[in-house]
């Protein structure tokens, strides 16, 4: 039950990005050959007017194939010879697609259960945030400089603090009847959540449309940028990259998310489903773009070039590089498939 949940959860992200590329070529006239879910060997597929629609053996991604995509083609639909503007279009309305869910995700959880807003509903006595002086009532506007609109920003760069900043105070400021102050706290470890907290708790929004129209904007942006940030971090060496997660650890995430869930009640179940859901998809729009070989953001990388020099990169040595891209990609699923089965087996190890 667990798998054929998380193949679904999966299987509607990917379908999602590539419906994005999909959508830009067929407005644009360019000729797809092939629009497939997954990698690897052919399960079955449908033949269309012009596009073979195929779902593949790994639904570990997906790839939207139109004509003339890494060589010349003398095809007045192939890709080659649209214009640069279209196909830097076609790049982008992928990872645009994954975070277009997110926000409509999150825009359902907003308006059917409420959000955690910025301003704070309770603040615990024995905790730092009590005893500098913080109230229930306070607005928080900024947290170490950054700006907050919603509590999702407010757990994320307390999380980033802890990370980075170990035992220093964290700045707190906040509006208070029109005024604002600023507060620095130092969080305090809780054995109960075996994290440093400074013991503050949001208030819960009211349950409707404009609401959560507002918090899904913006929860999705924190999103977006804790996951550039991530990435940021495990570039830089200050996180090991032995804690990203392949797809092995994904679906068991979202199996023990929707667990957790299903022994409260079906409803519970659902939301831990669709929480998990929009955060995929945000990270998978977010890692598209970078300027790897075979993603989304080195095909950008190329467009652009083109657009400012005026004239395509060689088209053989592309393709090229995007192989060996490819590669490489494989290589780090197998990798991060080794650690997750290896956290499986030996958790905490």
């Amino acid at each position: 039950m667990n798998l054929l949940i998380a193949l679904i959860v999966l299987t509607i992200v990917i379908l999602i990005h590539e419906f994005g590329h999909f959508i830009v070529c067929k407005l644009s006239r360019v000729l797809v050959e092939e629009f497939a879910i997954g990698f690897g060997p052919k399960i079955f597929s449908i033949k269309g007017k012009e596009t073979e629609y195929s779902v593949r053996a790994f639904l570990i991604g997906g790839y939207v194939r139109p004509l003339g995509e890494d060589q010349e083609v003398d095809h007045p639909r192939a890709l080659n010879k649209a214009k640069v503007h279209k196909r830097i279009l076609m790049v982008l309305m992928g990872p645009l697609m994954n975070f277009v869910l997110a926000i409509v995700i999150m825009m359902g959880i907003g308006y059917f259960v409420g959000f955690g807003t910025n301003i704070i509903g309770k603040v615990e006595p024995t905790m730092p945030a009590y005893q500098v002086g913080i109230k229930p009532g306070d607005r928080i506007i900024e947290l170490d400089g950054n700006r907050v609109f919603v509590w999702d920003q407010v757990s994320f760069y307390l999380a980033v603090h802890n990370m980075l900043y170990k035992d220093k105070p964290l700045e707190v400021k906040v509006l208070r009847d029109g005024q604002e102050y600023s507060f620095f706290v130092t969080p305090k470890y809780d054995p109960n959540t075996k994290s440093k907290r400074i013991g503050i708790s949001p208030k819960i929004s009211q349950k409707n449309f404009l609401n959560s129209v507002y918090y899904s904007i913006f929860a999705t942006y924190a999103e977006i940028k804790e996951t550039i940030y991530g990435v940021v971090l495990i570039l830089s060496g200050k996180v090991s990259g032995s804690e990203v997660m392949g797809p092995v650890g994904i679906v068991k995430a979202i199996g023990q998310a929707a667990n957790a869930g299903f022994k409260q009640n079906f409803i519970s179940g659902l939301l831990n489903i669709l929480w998990l859901m929009q955060l995929i998809s945000v990270n998978l729009g977010v890692i598209n773009l970078i300027p790897f070989p075979a993603l989304d953001g080195s095909r950008l990388v190329f467009y652009l070039y083109e657009a400012v020099v005026g004239r395509p990169f060689n088209r053989e040595k592309e393709a090229l590089i995007h192989t060996i891209g490819f590669v490489l990609l494989l290589l780090l699923l197998v990798i991060v498939t080794f650690n997750d089965i290896k956290n499986i087996i030996m958790p905490g190890r």
